[in-house]
């Protein structure tokens, strides 16, 4: 019986500090940050992650603050961020975003900050709260109609950002000769 005890009190130890790896999409917002294991110093990463700006500022990906070698807060756009069939027709919005992405020898911390969407076809520009989707939910808990798309779209988007940020910066050490 003590050994059952111990173990169950080890496994609630051990899942209070983990750290997720993926940003998942809920009723009460999107996860608040992931961390990411990545070999190196804070200040060779975070240099790699201001050249991975630099390689996207053609996406209209850009720095808007930033502490050297400890923190930096991005801003982007993502083309098609959601696509919806309104009247016959596929209407989608421009998403932009903005992620902090912080720095300690051998991981970052990558959080999304900020979220915008535009519809392709008007100047109207709506924010969203990341931290409550409720507005995407009925009353018993599920997905209001034609919101199907909407988790993956925001879980979609900042995971691909941060798996992009990390096959950029393998691909610079490979080819810098790390």
């Amino acid at each position: 019986m003590k050994v059952k005890a111990l173990l169950l009190m080890a496994f609630i130890s051990v899942s209070t500090y983990a750290q997720d790896t993926e940003f998942k999409f809920s009723k009460e917002g999107l996860t608040d940050f992931i961390v990411t294991t990545y070999e190196g110093s804070a200040k060779d990463t975070y240099n790699l992650a201001l050249a991975w700006v630099k390689e996207n500022s053609k996406k209209g990906y850009k720095v808007v603050s930033s502490v050297e070698g400890e923190k930096i807060t991005i801003e982007g756009g993502k083309e098609n961020f959601l696509c919806s069939k309104a009247g016959g027709t596929n209407v989608c919005t421009y998403g932009t975003f903005t992620i902090e992405i912080s720095f300690k020898e051998g991981k970052f911390k990558f959080e999304a900050v900020g979220l915008t969407e535009k519809p392709n076809n008007s100047t109207t520009v709506v924010t969203h709260d990341l931290n409550d989707f409720s507005e995407y939910y009925n009353k018993d808990g599920s997905l209001k109609k034609y919101k199907d798309d909407v988790p993956a779209a925001y879980e979609t988007l900042f995971n691909e950002l941060n798996k992009s940020l990390v096959i950029f910066m393998d691909k610079k050490k490979k080819a810098d000769g790390w």
